[in-house]
């Protein structure tokens, strides 16, 4: 069966769920400017046996350690020059999971591509020194694109989509490689209700640094417009709170009329700080929220940020309940 069968049939499809998180947690090294993206490099066992687990969880498609492995966020670790074999090695990991957890299942790999930038060391702010020109950027990109492309990913996930410009660089270098491009937007619900792009001013409260540029993110109506007319072969809301991601589907649903995903974060912040605690949103809410959004026509649902193979785990037993995990 290919992803493009699997789509047809109208079966649910199971995303997988955090990378980064899960990577931390089972004690994989963090790097403070390129987050998880050494991991590839420094602790491939971990990174393989998440990709297993959730294989293992009833996952279809499991993500690429990848978020983060972009030649300017790269180059803030020291390791611009790896970035190739950085992501080549992302792409075998998975390759070598699914080979290992799911012989005889069709089971998919996902290169996940974002426009992170290098942190400022204990911060989510963009450190300046690496920030790269717009057609550095753009060239980035397409490297990336490209490695991904030939080390063997099945698709091409793009993740916390957030804008207009720098999110249309990259579905311009996804969709250039010909894979399946599936585009995954962030959303925040501004105070007086109305839903925008991800704001990382509200959202990462007490993590940016001091002289973070803060921009006025764009509603989120105006970033499906913009990126749908671009291409693309699924849309979906993603890295947003269970909160936020319920209202943000009811604006894609009302401007793209092709398969939906949704994949939130379950990162519990403290109320007052907004700062993220060791908790998460329990597997069981996080599952019955997924079942809703599939009840209402989401045909693909995983997990963000702060999901483990628990949250995975509850969602596939949720939709087996209702007959909808294939």
């Amino acid at each position: 069966m290919t992803l493009s069968d699997k789509l047809a049939s109208g079966a649910t499809i199971v995303l997988d769920g955090a990378t980064g998180t899960e990577i931390a947690r089972l004690g994989g090294r963090m790097n403070s400017a390129a987050w998880c993206a050494e991991a590839n490099k420094t602790r491939p066992d971990i990174v393989r046996t998440v990709h297993e687990e959730y294989i293992r969880a009833g996952a279809d498609i499991v993500t690429a350690n990848t978020f983060a492995t972009c030649r300017h966020v790269l180059a803030g670790a020291g390791l611009a020059d790896e970035t190739a074999a950085i992501n080549r090695r992302a792409v075998e990991l998975a390759r070598e999971a699914r080979d290992n957890a799911a012989p005889g299942r069709p089971v998919w790999v996902a290169g996940s591509m974002s426009n992170m930038m290098a942190w400022i060391e204990g911060t989510v702010s963009p450190d300046p020194r690496y920030r790269p020109t717009r057609d550095e950027e753009a060239a980035n990109y397409r490297e990336m694109a490209g490695v991904l492309a030939e080390a063997g990913a099945d698709l091409l996930l793009l993740e916390m989509m957030s804008d207009i410009d720098r999110a249309g660089l990259v579905l311009e270098a996804a969709l250039a490689t010909g894979l399946p491009v599936w585009v995954g937007i962030s959303c925040s619900r501004a105070p007086d209700g109305a839903m925008v792009g991800w704001d990382i001013a509200r959202e990462e409260r007490g993590r940016l640094a001091d002289g973070h540029e803060v921009r006025t993110p764009p509603p989120l109506a105006e970033i499906v417009e913009a990126l749908t007319a671009m291409g693309g072969d699924v849309y979906g809301v993603m890295h947003s709170s269970i909160e936020a991601t319920g209202p943000g589907l009811e604006v894609l649903r009302g401007r793209w009329d092709g398969p939906a995903m949704a994949y939130p974060e379950t990162l519990v912040f403290d109320p007052e700080t907004h700062r993220p605690t060791k908790a998460t949103v329990a597997p069981e809410e996080f599952a019955a929220a997924c079942r809703g959004w599939v009840d209402s026509g989401v045909r693909i649902v995983g997990g963000c940020c702060g999901t483990t193979i628990e949250h995975i785990r509850a969602m596939v037993a949720a939709l087996d309940e209702t007959g909808q995990a294939a």
